[in-house]
């Protein structure tokens, strides 16, 4: 059974997989306790790695069995989401990026219908004490020093949160503003927004906030009028890289002959090299090409006025098909 248990670990590095099949291999309570058991090690030693990052998906299970509106709630929302360090072990020493949620499984159609504002989106990140220690008290949870790495009005575009079926895919970002080192111990996700302008808010997949391993690994809490309580915690993607100049772009040097400036930048970017840049581009935080101008000169300007504030990477094609990149910062 151990051999087919680790050769199943080996080859899926699946956090439902692995839950699901220990639980049939065995029943009742001893079962019960292999299933916690495997989810624990899994959540420990898993990691899709890909060749811009990494990222991982918690809680780590496959069936959702609760909702909550949080995260895209009409009405203004704040809530923490506190994190224990063994299922985010993997990701000490890196750069979270980005976070996004699933919507509940039951509903059915993308979401928004038209495009939908927040008027302000702020994301905090902070270490904090641990899921099972979590206190009705926003301040009580936070260790050290919270850093906020999003912030101002968030813009969704009709129908892009898909849904539709019961693994509802992780495909709206929020993306940082500013990446946050993670370094070990218990992590904090803290959200505030003041709600949107349309009146239809949706629910996010969850885990139950009775089950032992949500007690356990993660918890969370939100402010409801007057109080603060404990809610269902929600499936949530963290996205995260090696370094901050590994954000999805490949670099070749083609010489000392160029030279970027200001930076920090506010409405204009100045490029110039030795020789011709013939294509020009800007990635986000998350490696997503954001930017990108033709161009058949040895010096250009690139207007940056339209960029949130926040770290990003500037890469230069030349005439020959060499790279190069250095990274910016928009203030």
């Amino acid at each position: 059974m151990i051999t087919k248990f680790m050769n199943m670990k080996k080859s899926l590095f699946s956090f439902g997989y692995i839950f699901s099949a220990s639980s049939i291999i065995l029943n009742g309570k001893r079962s019960r306790q292999l299933s916690l058991f495997a989810l624990v090690l899994t959540l420990i030693l898993s990691s899709n790695l890909k060749a811009q990052g990494s990222f991982q998906i918690l809680p780590g299970i496959t069936n959702e069995d609760g909702a909550f509106l949080g995260p895209y709630a009409n009405a203004p929302r704040r809530f923490q989401i506190l994190i224990a360090h063994a299922p985010i072990s993997l990701m000490v020493n890196k750069y979270i990026t980005s976070i996004s949620f699933s919507l509940q499984g039951s509903y059915t159609n993308a979401w928004p219908l038209t495009d939908t504002a927040f008027g302000s989106y702020e994301i905090y990140l902070s270490k904090g004490v641990t899921p099972p220690n979590m206190q009705m008290n926003f301040a009580a949870n936070i260790v050290g020093t919270q850093t906020m790495v999003k912030s101002g009005n968030l813009m969704i575009s009709a129908g892009s949160v898909p849904a539709g079926n019961s693994s509802n895919p992780y495909a709206y970002t929020l993306v940082f503003d500013t990446p946050y080192l993670y370094t070990g111990g218990n992590l904090v996700i803290e959200i505030r927004h003041t709600g949107h302008n349309n009146p239809i808010d949706v629910p996010v997949r969850t885990l139950d906030t009775n089950t032992t391993v949500n007690t356990t690994y993660f918890s969370g809490c939100w402010q409801q009028n007057n109080g603060i309580t404990k809610f269902n915690f929600p499936f949530i993607r963290l996205n995260a890289v090696n370094n901050l100049e590994s954000l999805g772009v490949k670099s070749v040097t083609i010489d000392d002959g160029f030279s970027v400036y200001p930076n920090p930048v506010k409405d204009h970017l100045y490029v110039k090299g030795d020789k011709e840049i013939t294509e020009i581009n800007v990635f986000n935080a998350a490696g997503q090409k954001i930017l990108s101008q033709k161009n058949t000169v040895n010096s250009l300007k690139l207007g940056t006025s339209s960029l949130s504030k926040g770290v990003y990477i500037l890469q230069m094609i030349d005439k020959e098909g060499n790279c190069t990149s250095t990274k910016f910062v928009k203030e």
